[in-house]
């Protein structure tokens, strides 16, 4: 009996273990709704936020030849594209301008602006400049995508229903 009891003690302390660790896995499987491939069957069950309005964007470029192309904003910054879209949000809301120690030329252009109130998108026009000349870069100056101005087309969809999501807002456009 001796012998047993280190190896009984040793039982003891993994049953214990084992039933620490079993439970709250137990209870987050049982009450976590989303589990694959349960989530993709969520995603089909419910509304989302309708009574939120959205605003979004969409990105596109006139080419030489005249046509209007849409352009992956993600093919441009290789970045995820919450991130991209995000970027365009605060340049669209003048956010760097809003910080409370500005980058010294965004303080040299709020005291060019101190007049009023500031525009929506002060800086886009740099924004898609340099996209504008990110994809340029990727297309020789004879091809037809080559670009002669890019705008950002703001959008909004106003919540309550899933129609009527194609609500023009604003655009900005800049020659390249």
């Amino acid at each position: 009996m001796v012998e047993n009891s280190p190896s009984r003690h040793l039982r003891t302390r993994y049953f214990l273990l084992t039933i620490g660790f079993l439970l709250p896995l137990t209870w987050a499987f049982v009450k976590t709704r989303n589990l694959y491939p349960i989530a993709a069957w969520t995603v089909m069950t419910r509304g989302g936020q309708l009574e939120q309005s959205y605003t979004y964007y969409v990105l596109r470029g006139e080419t030489a030849a005249g046509a209007v192309i849409d352009i992956p904003a993600a093919g441009l910054t290789n970045a995820m594209r919450s991130r991209n879209w995000g970027l365009v949000t605060a340049t669209a809301n003048n956010e760097s301008l809003k910080l409370s120690s500005p980058h010294p030329k965004n303080a040299a252009l709020l005291s060019q602006l101190s007049g009023g109130p500031i525009p929506d998108g002060v800086l886009m026009k740099d924004l898609l400049r340099a996209w504008g000349e990110s994809y340029n870069s990727q297309h020789p100056v004879s091809s037809p995508d080559h670009l002669r101005a890019i705008r950002i087309d703001a959008y909004q969809w106003p919540g309550r229903e899933y129609s009527n999501f194609y609500q023009f807002v604003q655009s900005w456009r800049e020659e390249l």
